[in-house]
């Protein structure tokens, strides 16, 4: 029994790994194609977008190690929420919403290099932060996310792009709820700094 159990929790932090070395590929091949495309185009945008991605590969192979395991289901709903943006569909932009999409691109990177180690995408707890932007909100990472991805929208509002940002913003307030449960001592960060996302609203 006792040899079943050890041969299955072997197979699961074998295929934990292979699955984490996939995605880590896919998020460094992604941070390529979008340089190029900043490169070949020079486009701010982009760039932010690959430094989002490289940074987020490079986080995911460097961040500490977790307490405890997170459910299956935060797991796969974190994923699911940090693969939404890629489902948008943009065909136009306008300078408004090109600004406000850079905003929101700082922001978020500002949000995971102040996280460093402590980043991951499945609710855990890696320790808590309280520096940067975290100071003054409790998840401004995913601000920035729903900023940026809210002025790409603005060229492009389909009802597509539209149900996108309704299903992104229903997993980031799940991932909220869940963090929020996950990381030792968060009762107290709480009381330090009242605002989640949206100061004096939320």
């Amino acid at each position: 029994m006792q040899t079943n159990s050890n041969r299955i929790s072997f197979l699961a932090k074998w295929s934990e790994k292979v699955v984490l070395g996939i995605v880590v590929l896919l998020w460094s091949a992604l941070a390529g194609f979008r340089l190029l495309d900043a490169w070949q185009n020079a486009r701010i945008i982009p760039a932010l977008l690959a430094a989002q991605a490289g940074l987020m590969a490079w986080l995911l192979i460097t961040r500490r190690r977790q307490a405890g395991e997170a459910r299956w289901q935060h797991k796969v709903g974190a994923w699911i929420s940090a693969l939404l943006p890629l489902a948008l569909r943009i065909h136009h932009e306008t300078l408004v919403g090109q600004i406000i999409t850079v905003l929101g691109l700082l922001i978020a990177l500002w949000a995971m290099w102040t996280l460093g180690r402590s980043f991951g995408v499945a609710p855990a707890d890696r320790g808590l932060v309280r520096e940067g932007p975290y100071r003054w909100l409790r998840h401004p990472m995913y601000l920035g996310e729903l900023v940026a991805l809210s002025g790409a929208d603005l060229g492009n509002p389909t009802p597509w792009n539209s149900l996108v940002l309704l299903i992104l913003l229903i997993t980031l307030l799940l991932r909220i709820q869940w963090e929020e449960t996950a990381i030792t001592g968060y009762a107290i960060y709480i009381d330090q700094v009242r605002w989640r996302m949206i100061p004096f609203l939320y």
